[in-house]
């Protein structure tokens, strides 16, 4: 608008010429011309500054308009933000509400998963356990329930055996074959890896009628005893004739005497002992007459074999299935679980009339006692039967690794030797041994051991001994020597059972 008004009026005051125009006409021209730009400029100038003016007044006529509403518009900004901030704490309110819910049910969840982590554990430690069986102890290693049920039968047999027996000697003065009781390996659960195992049983031997047993310990502190006896003496019977079917040996005549049977000094015994061969021999031919009373020998057969100290069969089924049978003599001590038995020593020959004192009975309640407190698969048993095993061959004997196991079970929790604690206790039979070795003492259990279980009776001079060392024989430095080496030999013999199951 403006740049049109300053144009038509410059078309309004410029006269037309000609084309030629005289010098006082051009400089009226120019002159004019500067005129009008600073006209031009003063007015751009006026109107820019009312234009700004124009917007000022408008700002300002806007806010004098807004002025009386300013408590208004802020009580609502009060409002919006009050709101506002009330809407946040509720929001934040119900979303604690929400992660205890969460959490509450996430909590019973993972309750309920660690319940089912712990079944499958318990589970897997099951299956471990059966997996462990049979990779360290496949049924070809280790027969033992096979084993256990043929010891019972062989028990069964020997006790009709020996009811047949007692029949047989009754009206005799030889010794009544009392009781039998399963001795050894078989019996307490730890059969070595034989094929025909050896199904031992001692037979106690009670005396006849007019007479009494006597032990005789020999030395007094040789705990047990080695070189005791069982001396045979005659008891007065008279006036108990009529009721023992008998006249009394020491009173009555020879004449008297001449119908009755001689007494037992002068059939079994040599110089007023029980003679271990003649009892022997006698019991051999006993065990045959019994067994031709009894019904089995129409179905099975029955081979009795010559020993000078026990009695041993060969019992053989109908299915053709051989057992091998040795059958000890034993006398009880007082009313002990302690025996004088008729089982050779360990060194050289025994007398006919050595009775060693013999601790396989006490031995054999002691695992039936820890088979009853223990688990169904008295799985701590075969830790005695790997023990043996890896034995073989080393001068470690399998008394002494019974006897570190019968400590050991008195001294750990019978809980604790279950399967899957396998390694452990294996682990601490070995260092047991070591320690035993190292301070050349091994303790025998049943004398001087405070440990030893009161359902097991022992003699009192048993309980009040001090501890037999077994490993007496280490104070030889060179057996020491050798002994610390076998240590080593049984530790790589274990680790190779365990890695490659031989």
């Amino acid at each position: 608008m403006a740049l049109a008004f300053v144009f038509s009026l410059l078309a309004q005051r410029v006269p037309c010429v000609g084309d030629y125009l005289d010098e006082e006409t051009l400089n009226r021209m120019q002159q004019r011309e500067e005129y009008l730009q600073e006209q031009m400029t003063k007015l751009l100038l006026e109107i820019e500054e009312m234009e700004r003016a124009q917007g000022r007044m408008g700002l300002q006529a806007l806010l004098f308009a807004l002025l009386p509403y300013w408590k208004t518009v802020s009580v609502l900004c009060l409002f919006v933000f009050l709101f506002w901030f009330m809407w946040k704490i509720h929001k934040k309110f119900r979303g604690v509400e929400d992660d205890s819910d969460v959490e509450s049910s996430s909590s019973e969840e993972q309750q309920q998963e660690q319940q089912e982590l712990e079944q499958q554990e318990q589970q897997m430690q099951v299956v471990e356990v059966e997996a462990k069986d049979e990779f360290v102890f496949a049924e070809e290693f280790w027969p033992i329930h096979t084993h256990q049920e043929d010891g019972e039968q062989i028990l069964s047999l020997l006790h009709h055996l020996i009811d047949i027996c007692q029949h047989i000697v009754a009206d005799t003065f030889y010794p009544v074959p009392a009781h039998t009781t399963g001795v050894g390996s078989v019996y307490e659960g730890w059969c070595p890896l034989v094929n025909e195992p050896v199904f031992c049983v001692v037979v106690s031997l009670l005396a006849p009628r007019g007479h009494t047993f006597h032990p005789d310990l020999g030395a007094p502190e040789e705990l047990p005893a080695r070189n005791s006896r069982v001396r045979v003496e005659l008891e007065c019977t008279c006036g108990r004739e009529q009721e023992m079917r008998m006249r009394c040996f020491l009173h009555a005549s020879a004449a008297e005497l001449r119908n009755q049977q001689s007494n037992l000094l002068h059939s079994l015994c040599t110089d007023s002992y029980l003679d271990v061969e003649k009892t022997a021999h006698w019991f051999q031919n006993l065990i045959r007459n019994a067994w031709k009373c009894t019904h089995l020998s129409a179905m099975c057969s029955l081979n009795v074999t010559q020993s000078k100290r026990s009695c041993r069969l060969q019992v053989t089924d109908v299915y053709k299935k051989i057992f091998l049978v040795e059958m000890l003599f034993g006398v009880q001590q007082d009313d002990t679980d302690i025996f004088l038995s008729s089982q050779e020593t360990e060194v050289g020959t025994t007398p006919s009339t050595t009775w060693p004192q013999s601790c396989a009975v006490a031995e054999a309640k002691f695992f039936l006692l820890v088979a009853a407190r223990a688990e169904e698969r008295n799985f701590y048993i075969r830790y005695m039967q790997v023990c043996a095993y890896i034995l073989a061959g080393l001068n470690f004997s399998v008394y002494e690794l019974k006897t570190v196991l019968m400590h050991l079970l008195t001294a750990i929790p019978l809980e604790s030797w279950h399967g899957r604690y396998f390694l452990e206790r294996i682990d601490d039979l070995l260092r047991y041994l070591r320690c035993c070795v190292e301070e050349k003492h091994l303790g025998h259990f049943f004398i001087g051991n405070e440990d030893v279980p009161a359902e097991i009776i022992l003699p009192q001079d048993f309980r009040e001994s001090e501890p037999l060392n077994l490993f007496q024989h280490l104070e030889d430095a060179e057996r020491h020597e050798q002994a610390l080496q076998e240590l080593e030999e049984l530790q790589d013999r274990l680790m190779s059972l365990l890695i490659y199951g031989k």
